[in-house]
């Protein structure tokens, strides 16, 4: 029964067969597109560059003059030449690159788009991190709102990668994570770091009776206390396929996650995400948002759809083209 419900799962997961890339046309656009065509050159997917004109003052309620037209169909005209100026230099993709401008909000809009195509995953440069943004930066908020995967690259995924780190909660959605992730390590032949984060000191109480004053603490938990959560979670993994080791940090987990990543020399962090709004996202934040943040390693973000990554069989020999 328990084999049964998880091939129902993997069923409806979505395989890498489209790739949307934000592209700012600036750096972070290039490091975006380079780590898409690593991919899309593996997995044989297709590859769309989105770009997003944002005018100022397009959501403020008044008359919009005719010479402001002019300015913004000029913009997206301009745009797209750059697109095209950029889709013209890469001769390393097996399928040809399309692209578009949109007009609007960035991450609404990416996410627009990748819904109109279909899109398997979002690519995107890293958040500037000396620019503070009240509801997230473009990056932060596809991570937290998305319904496709989001890869985050502050710098291009490494071609030859072949250090996988899965950070994990025990989740449904982390596990999900991990398949894909187990996917990404199996094709580029490399090795699984599992890791779980684990913050001892208790942020929360419960209230108690009159005898009792103030808030009693809930007990810290130990590494011991995840044991049991570690064998659950990895049970339910192909991990055969792939060399892989495990490791309990102790400390908040967004820094813990980033400095195991740094001190591994990872290639790309994986991790699910729960997608979490209003209060609960105000209270609680998401790890994956902070550590796409502050990470240098590029970082996948896979939601509840999930993602699957495997290798088709291209007959024939494999030849690059251009658009």
């Amino acid at each position: 029964m328990k084999a049964a419900v998880h091939c129902r799962e993997q069923a409806r997961w979505r395989r890498l067969q489209r790739i949307i890339v934000g592209h700012d046309l600036g750096s972070g656009g290039a490091a975006a597109l380079e780590s898409a065509v690593v991919l899309a050159r593996r997995f044989a997917a297709s590859i769309r560059l989105v770009h997003v004109v944002q005018p100022r003052h397009f959501f403020q309620r008044g008359t919009r003059f005719s010479g402001r037209h002019r300015t913004l169909d000029e913009s997206v005209m301009r745009s797209g030449a750059d697109l095209e100026q950029v889709i013209d230099t890469r001769t390393d993709c097996r399928r040809p690159i399309d692209y578009e401008v949109r007009v609007g909000k960035p991450f609404f809009e990416l996410m627009l788009a990748a819904r109109a195509w279909r899109a398997d995953l979002i690519v995107v440069g890293g958040p500037q991190r000396q620019h503070f943004h009240l509801w997230g930066s473009t990056a932060e908020r596809l991570v937290r709102n998305s319904f496709a995967a989001v890869l985050v690259a502050h710098k291009p995924l490494n071609g030859v990668a072949k250090r996988f780190l899965i950070a994990t909660d025990f989740s449904s959605t982390a596990r999900q994570a991990a398949e894909a992730g187990i996917g990404l390590a199996k094709s580029f032949a490399g090795r699984i770091f599992f890791c779980h984060a684990l913050d001892p000191t208790p942020w929360y109480s419960y209230p108690c009776d009159e005898e009792t004053l103030g808030l009693r603490w809930i007990p810290e938990l130990t590494r011991d206390d995840v044991a049991a959560d570690w064998a659950s979670f990895l049970g339910r993994l192909p991990v055969e396929s792939v060399p892989w080791q495990v490791r309990t940090v102790e400390g908040r987990p967004v820094e813990m996650i980033v400095k195991y990543a740094e001190e591994i020399g990872a290639d790309l962090i994986i991790m699910g995400t729960h997608g979490r709004t209003g209060l609960e996202y105000a209270f609680l934040g998401s790890v994956a948002e902070g550590v796409a943040r502050r990470a240098s390693t590029p970082v996948l973000t896979v939601g509840r759809e999930g993602l699957q990554f495997s290798l088709l069989q291209i007959a024939g020999k494999k030849r690059f083209s251009q658009r």
